[in-house]
């Protein structure tokens, strides 16, 4: 018996030992590869984000040129200003991208004004203004001016909210949601990167809870100005506390984000690869719309649900366009789109839905480079192809 025992504790010392040699050695970094490895402190995954928190410090410094390029929305967490122009996007004075031209002041008579809210999909990304189909629809349709209030990277959630500020002053006689089924998972963040640690934003963004009857609540972004968002990326106790029950992602993988050496699982390199190993799944945004009784799923239908019926009580036509990715599109063949139970159960509540996706894998976009672009929106034939079918769908 002594001898089984010490054999075991020669095993077990063995094993801890090497365990040590790799948390101090290929864990020492943090990273193995590419990968980071718990704990996320502070949570910066990828080298652009770590400019972008060198700026953010810069931003709460004063520095004003930043502030003129700057996205940073205390309310909507990022959003363009009127006027401004940032890469290829140009704003109006109402905030709208510009396309052929600015918005007009006033809605000129026998012309229906149409604001559409949404993501990259929505703003197009990477292509000129002219070239997108909001652009290409209102090029062509006498009777239609758009307002592109698209912003890249926004959930379903911001978009409501930017129509309500927003969109909703511009007294549009048409509302149009532009969803992209890929980045259904947004609403669940405060912080994108949590979510996406690939992700191209680094930003707070408010966020919505359910309340009773699925009420919607909302969540303030937890960043009402520049020092408090460079506070909260520079002090992970102040992270935490502050995005920890809110955001989907900390709130499941607390051991992930909590502060660096708080928890004994960040001082064994086999605890800190499982940690990690667990934090990284479950992105994958089909389960959750599979799910009716889910949180997410009714969350998500609750926020399009309230902000169709704020545009009608605004006197406005409502309509859900859903705008498929490529990776939506190889998604979207058996037995039916992954996104279609959503879109039936919400036409069933009275929601008009236009869906894109059978035009695109028509027109062979799934496997035709020719529709994309680098990063991955539609190209120039891509946006045609969707103005062209949003155009077959309107028509008298």
């Amino acid at each position: 018996m002594r001898k089984a025992l010490r054999r075991g504790l020669v095993v077990l010392g063995a094993l801890l030992l090497a365990d040590q040699v790799v948390q101090h050695t290929a864990l020492g970094d943090g990273r193995i590869g590419q990968h980071w490895v718990i704990p996320f402190d502070p949570p910066l995954f990828i080298e652009w984000q770590k400019q972008r928190a060198a700026d953010v410090a810069a931003l709460a410094a004063g520095d004003e040129a930043l502030r003129a390029r700057s996205l940073f929305d205390p309310e909507l967490g990022w959003c363009p200003r009127p006027g401004q122009e940032w890469q290829l996007y140009r704003h109006d004075w109402a905030g709208s991208r510009i396309q052929i031209g600015e918005l007009a002041r006033a809605k000129a008579p026998g012309v229906r004004r149409v604001v559409t809210v949404g993501c990259s999909f929505t703003q197009g990304a990477e292509v000129q203004g002219p070239e997108s189909w909001s652009a290409l629809l209102d090029a062509e349709r006498p009777d239609l001016e758009v307002a592109n209030l698209g912003v890249a990277g926004y959930g379903v959630d911001q978009a409501l909210l930017r129509y309500r500020r927003d969109g909703r002053v511009l007294a549009p006689d048409e509302v149009w949601l532009g969803f992209l089924p890929e980045a259904t998972l947004r609403i669940t963040a405060q912080f994108p990167p949590a979510y996406g640690h690939w992700s191209p934003v680094l930003d707070f963004k408010p966020c919505f809870r359910l309340g009773p009857g699925d009420a919607l609540e909302l969540v303030p972004s937890p960043a009402p100005d520049y020092a408090t968002f460079a506070h909260l990326l520079t002090d992970q106790v102040a992270f935490v506390r502050a995005v920890g029950e809110s955001d989907h992602w900390v709130r499941r993988s607390p051991l992930a984000f909590a502060p660096r050496g708080s928890s004994w699982t960040h001082w064994f390199a086999s605890t800190r690869l499982f940690v990690t190993w667990l934090e990284g799944g479950a992105r994958d945004p089909r389960p959750y719309l599979a799910d009716e009784a889910g949180e997410v799923y009714r969350l998500l239908r609750a926020l399009v649900l309230e902000l169709a019926d704020e545009a009608r009580a605004d006197g406005a036509r409502f309509r859900l366009l859903v705008l498929p990715s490529r990776s939506d599109l190889a998604a979207a063949h058996a037995p039916a789109p992954f996104w279609d139970g959503l879109v039936r159960d919400l036409a069933g509540r009275g929601i008009e839905c236009i869906d894109c996706t059978s035009a695109l894998l028509a027109g062979g976009a799934e496997h035709d480079g020719a529709y994309w672009m680098p990063e991955g929106h539609y190209s120039p034939t891509g946006n045609r192809l969707v103005a062209d079918e949003l155009g077959r769908a309107l028509a008298p």
